[in-house]
C-alpha cells in the first residue's frame, strides 16, 4: 500500500488554494462576474415581465371572461 506524502499534498493544496485566489481577483474574471449578476437580474426581471404578459393575455382571452358558455 503506497504511502501518502502529507508534506507534498499541503504544498500542493496551498499552491492551488492561491491559484484560485489570483483568478478570482483578475480583472476580467471580476468584471466578467460583474456582467453576469447584471445579466441575470435583467434576466429575472424580463420573465417576471413576461410571466405578468401572459397571464393578463390569458386573462383577456379567456371564454370564462367574455361569458361563453354561461347564462350570460
Amino acid at each position: 500500500m503506497s504511502r501518502l506524502n502529507l508534506a507534498h499534498l499541503v504544498v500542493t493544496a496551498s499552491q492551488n488554494i492561491q491559484v484560485a485566489d489570483e483568478v478570482r481577483r483578475d480583472p476580467a474574471v471580476v468584471k466578467a462576474a460583474k456582467q453576469f449578476v447584471e445579466d441575470s437580474a435583467q434576466t429575472f426581471r424580463s420573465g417576471g415581465a413576461l410571466v405578468r404578459e401572459v397571464q393578463s393575455s390569458w386573462r383577456r382571452h379567456s371564454p370564462l371572461s367574455k361569458g361563453v358558455g354561461t347564462d350570460e
